[in-house]
């Protein structure tokens, strides 16, 4: 198997895609989400690999975010990653957007909040600080309003100043800044790349902890996400032989 990996991330609205060989980037970019079924997100792969000199059939393991964030963005980068790891028999691993973005800040601060827009008014969240040279979840990955966020730091952190990070901010910024003077409000996007090295600090060689056929994003605000309804046969007129 080869060293490339290819990785994802479609949480936010920001699309990134990054191709490492090993620990090394050898490619990263980011481009806003164009369309919602995908193609887009398919040319941003195809003009990544061409860039590199590459073909899909070289890359060895691929990375996509699980998520908090935009379902149907997590939704397509999964199915895509899915089907050429199927194909190609190759392994999928899944990462959390929050952690990479935790990444990108640590270690300027030692708490970082890492911060992603849910829209409705909430934001996706989890707290960190660094241990033995990488991120620590502090939290869960938590869904709250800002005045909670606010009213969160100031009893879990009192006194500590706390680099919130993320799509969250300048969107929240006016507003946690009139209701804590705790937070420090660093606006940035996920990255593919932080997110391929910490799947890497984590498995290293070994397989992917979920089965691919079970892998799923991880949906937090559950109301958003419904299974399908069981099609009832019961009801007459369904087929063409009912009277």
């Amino acid at each position: 198997m080869t060293n490339y990996i290819l990785s994802l991330d479609t949480a936010t609205p920001v699309q990134s895609l990054a191709i490492l060989d090993g620990g090394d980037v050898l490619f990263e970019a980011y481009a806003k989400s164009r369309t919602k079924d995908g193609p887009g997100l398919l040319s941003l792969v195809d003009g990544a690999l061409h860039h590199c000199g590459l073909k899909v059939a070289d890359i060895g393991r691929f990375v996509v975010s699980r998520g908090p964030g935009a379902f149907t963005g997590l939704r397509v980068s999964m199915a895509m990653l899915k089907s050429l790891a199927l194909t190609l028999d190759r392994p999928l691993y899944a990462g959390s957007s929050l952690d990479a973005l935790a990444c990108s800040a640590l270690p300027s601060a030692s708490i970082v909040a890492a911060c992603i827009d849910a829209r409705r008014g909430e934001i996706y969240v989890s707290f960190y600080d660094m241990y033995e040279g990488a991120p620590r979840a502090l939290s869960e990955e938590l869904l709250m309003r800002p005045e909670d966020l606010a009213v969160y730091v100031s009893r879990m952190y009192p006194g500590q100043k706390i680099l919130c990070t993320g799509t969250a901010f300048p969107g929240y910024s006016k507003k946690l800044s009139e209701m804590s003077d705790q937070l420090l409000l660093q606006p940035s996007s996920p990255s593919a790349a932080m997110l391929a090295k910490r799947v890497l600090e984590k498995f290293g060689d070994s397989a992917p902890d979920i089965a691919l056929e079970a892998l799923e994003p991880k949906y937090i605000r559950l109301e958003d996400f419904e299974l399908p309804k069981p099609f009832d046969f019961s009801q007459p007129g369904q087929f063409r032989h009912d009277a």
